[in-house]
Order: structure tokens, then C-alpha cells, then sequence
């Protein structure tokens, strides 16, 4: 048996433990043959059968023998906390740890940070034979929008606010805002952390006010936490935040968007993806019409402009004219 053979016949048999119930009736071969599937080995219900037949000598496991289908369990009192993690645990912390190591304080990343490492050395050393071993390989996230690289953000500058977060506790910053020159002395209560595509943003209250905004984490030039406990508002949740459209960068306020659509690709992306809950897009007399309810935001006014000269927009009048008028400057930028 070649060492990758080895390697494999004894994650496969590990896994078979970690899918053995506590007690009778059990699970069939057949049914330990399908989730093994399941989890990409490849595999047949007589080679699970032999592996239960080796592991019952090692471990204490046992065969319910009293109708058919015979069902393995392990047995009364054995202890059936396994160490190690499955292919799929391996595959679903290598995913997280890429997406969420911003947003995770420090001192929870040192503690699971074992997990980690042992999820990479789980997928490193099965590279082949295992189906489930390379799927990071075989699926990706692009951003819809142009990608940019993320700020740099100092290390104990997040660590400092994550640990204020996890806490509550009182956040003293030196922060440069986009539009000032010089930067301003702060002191923040922390009400939660959000990242949104490259940049991560502290949302927090700053003093004397209570109302929370938006810093980006790249613009604080230092931080400390003090031993002051953060004020939180009673009726404040992080999701109801971002469901206002904080995140979107505009009023918040619900605007009723009207848009002739002049392109069949755009109807066709805008019907399979829609922008609104509320959406619907009507034929009249000169075309397609787009009728939505959106958040008046930064965010809509890009999503336009982006079409340029494929969409028009009808109402409201305010947005109409800002949209005119950005439009009128950049065609006069291109003049010749």
C-alpha cells in the first residue's frame, strides 16, 4: 500500500467514526457508504463493511445484530468525542478564515487558530483521491464591481478595536476624516464591525453625539481602549443598521425609481437579478420602464451611471437632473 493509499484508507475510517451514532439501532453500511459519498471519498458498501470490521477491533463500536440491516453504534459509556475534523470541516474553515479573519477578534482568531491549521493540513494532504480536497480550487468570489486592493490597516489598531468591541468598552482615536486635512481626536463608543467589499468600517458613536456613524478602519491613526464601559443604545442592532442603508452611503430614505431601459441585456440581467423586492418592468409605447423601490443612496447613483447611455432615468425629478447633469460634465470632458 503506497503512503497516499495508507493516508486515505485511514481518513476514510476516521470519518467513519465521527459518523457512528451513540446507540442502537444505528447506521447501516449502506447509509455510512452514502454519506462518505456525500462527503467526495469514493467509496462501496463492501469497503465500508471492512473497514467496520477493522475499527471494531480497535475501537469499542458494535454491530446491532438483532434484524436486518445490521446498524453500527458506538458502544455504552465509550467516548465518542473524536478529535481531528472531517474533509467537509476542513473545507468550510479554510473558506471562513479567508472571508471573516478581519472581523474575528484577536484573541478568538489564537483560539481557533489550531482549527485552521489543521483544516489546511487536512486539504494539503489529500490532494488527490479525495474529491472534496480541492474544491477551494474549483470555486471563487469576483466582486461585481472594479476590485480593488484592501487599505492597510495596522494590526493593533484592530486588534485594539475589536478587543474595545468585544468588551464595550470606550475607544479613544486619533482618526483623519476624507474631506479635513488635519485629524481629529476622538473618543468612540463601538457598536460593531462590517466589511464591506475591500474596507472595513467600525460603527460607532462619537462623543458628544449618539447617532452612530461610519469610520473606516484604514483612517485611524491610533487607538486605545479605555476603562470606560461604551453606552449602547437599548434599541440598536448592527442588522437593522444596515437594512436602514447605511452601508449604501445616502439618505437612507425610500425613493420610488422609475428607468426607461433601452437594452435587452440590461432587461434581462435587471429580470433575473432585480434590484428591489419591489420591482417590476413594463412595456409602453417606447419600450421597457423599470419601476422600483430602492434607498436613496451613492450606491443607486454609481448603479446608473454605470449604464450610461442604455438607461434613463424618468423619477424622481431630483435624481433625473443630478443624473442629467453628471452626464452633461462628462460628455463635455470628452468633447473634441
Amino acid at each position: 500500500m503506497t503512503s497516499n493509499s495508507a493516508r486515505m484508507t485511514i481518513t476514510r475510517q476516521w470519518e467513519v467514526l465521527k459518523l457512528l451514532p451513540g446507540r442502537a439501532p444505528g447506521t447501516t453500511s449502506r447509509e455510512l457508504a452514502e454519506a462518505l459519498e456525500g462527503a467526495g471519498f469514493v467509496v462501496s458498501k463492501r469497503t465500508v463493511e471492512r473497514d467496520l470490521s477493522e475499527l471494531s477491533r480497535l475501537f469499542p463500536i458494535v454491530c446491532n445484530a438483532k434484524g436486518r440491516p445490521y446498524g453500527w453504534y458506538w458502544a455504552k459509556d465509550a467516548s465518542i468525542d473524536m478529535p481531528g475534523i472531517s474533509v467537509a470541516e476542513a473545507l468550510s474553515l479554510s473558506l471562513i478564515e479567508q472571508i471573516m479573519k478581519p472581523l474575528i477578534p484577536k484573541s478568538v482568531m489564537q483560539s481557533v487558530q489550531p482549527r485552521f491549521r489543521q483544516a489546511k493540513k487536512t486539504l494539503n494532504g489529500l490532494k488527490s483521491g479525495q474529491k472534496l480536497s480541492n474544491w477551494t480550487e474549483k470555486v471563487a468570489h469576483v466582486p461585481a464591481s472594479l476590485p480593488q486592493h484592501p487599505p492597510l490597516v495596522k494590526p493593533k489598531i484592530l486588534e485594539t478595536v475589536q478587543n474595545a468591541l468585544l468588551h464595550e468598552k470606550v475607544l479613544e482615536v486619533t482618526y483623519q476624516s476624507m474631506g479635513k486635512q488635519e485629524a481629529s481626536n476622538l473618543r468612540l463608543h463601538p457598536f460593531g464591525l462590517v466589511q464591506r467589499a475591500a474596507v472595513t468600517y467600525l460603527v460607532a458613536s462619537a462623543e458628544p453625539y449618539e447617532q452612530p456613524r461610519l469610520f473606516a478602519m484604514q483612517r485611524i491613526e491610533k487607538a486605545q481602549q479605555t476603562d470606560t464601559q461604551a453606552i449602547l443604545p437599548d434599541d440598536f442592532l448592527l442588522q437593522d443598521y444596515l437594512d436602514s442603508g447605511a452601508l449604501q452611503f445616502g439618505s437612507g430614505k425610500e425613493i420610488k425609481l422609475k428607468v426607461r431601459l433601452f437594452s435587452d441585456d440590461v432587461v434581462r440581467s435587471l429580470t433575473e437579478s432585480p434590484i428591489s423586492e419591489e420591482q417590476e418592468i413594463h412595456e409602453d409605447d417606447e419600450g421597457a420602464v423599470l419601476v422600483a423601490n430602492v434607498k436613496d443612496s451613492w450606491q443607486i447613483r454609481w448603479w446608473l451611471l454605470s449604464y450610461a447611455e442604455l438607461v434613463e432615468v424618468l423619477a424622481p425629478e431630483a435624481l433625473r437632473s443630478e443624473a442629467a447633469r453628471r452626464l452633461s460634465l462628462a460628455a463635455q470632458r470628452y468633447a473634441v
